[in-house]
């Protein structure tokens, strides 16, 4: 068990058993939603992020670049990935 796990699992036991089941209950209900996020921003900041990996209107703007439609000028990298909301 990772260190941060540890210190996660000490916060929770020093709720409430109601609190506890109550984010159990959360937890197991939105756990595959969360891990799917995490692997997603983990693939952006690695640079290592598909097109599935934006929401629609990101990935228009991307398909629009690579058939160099309605293209928006940007002078370099950043300037870009805020234009297109990443």
């Amino acid at each position: 068990m990772t260190k941060l796990v540890q210190e996660t699992f000490e916060q929770i036991s020093r709720l409430s058993e109601e609190q506890q089941n109550t984010l159990a209950t959360y937890l197991q209900k939105h756990l595959d939603e969360f891990l799917q996020k995490a692997e997603k921003e983990k693939r952006i900041k690695e640079e290592t992020y598909t097109i599935n990996d934006f929401n629609e209107e990101t990935q228009q703007a991307i398909r629009n670049i690579e058939k160099r439609q309605n293209l928006t000028v940007c002078e370099n990298k950043n300037e870009l990935y805020n234009e297109l909301g990443i």
